[in-house]
């Protein structure tokens, strides 16, 4: 029997021409893939220099501000505190002077006070003491 090769290289063919078409559609998607990818970054470049540029420069402004603000902020804080410690201090070294130069007025002004209370509330000098009733045990 000879071999009949004529089915086989109908076979053979429909496959080269199979795998060439699946080779141009791969090399075609990857084309326009690529294509894609290309306008997308072009618009995403668009995007960041139209948009997103000014807004981060804007951003990075107000952060300088906030910088500034705060840092003031910081600077009067420090600036208060100092002058209300200075403010304390004043007060207790006043305070001190008044008290050690009117001790004797108020020790007077006690002492007076003590004696018109013992004038004027003057208790009996003799206590009654109710009896006791004699409890049942």
């Amino acid at each position: 029997m000879t071999p009949d090769l004529h089915t086989t290289n109908t076979w053979l063919a429909i496959l080269a021409v199979a795998g060439a078409l699946q080779t141009l559609l791969l090399l075609a998607t990857a084309i326009g893939l690529f294509r894609i990818y290309r306008q997308t970054a072009a618009a995403l470049e668009a995007l960041e220099q139209r948009h997103l540029a000014p807004i981060s420069a804007r951003a990075s402004l107000i952060m300088d501000d906030l910088q500034d603000v705060t840092a003031r902020a910081r600077r009067v804080d420090e600036a208060m505190r100092s002058k209300l410690q200075g403010l304390n201090t004043a007060v207790k070294v006043a305070g001190d002077v008044v008290s050690d130069r009117l001790w004797p007025v108020v020790g007077l002004a006690r002492a007076v006070g003590a004696g018109l209370r013992v004038f004027t509330n003057r208790t009996p000098t003799h206590i009654t003491v109710p009896a006791r009733a004699d409890r049942a045990t």
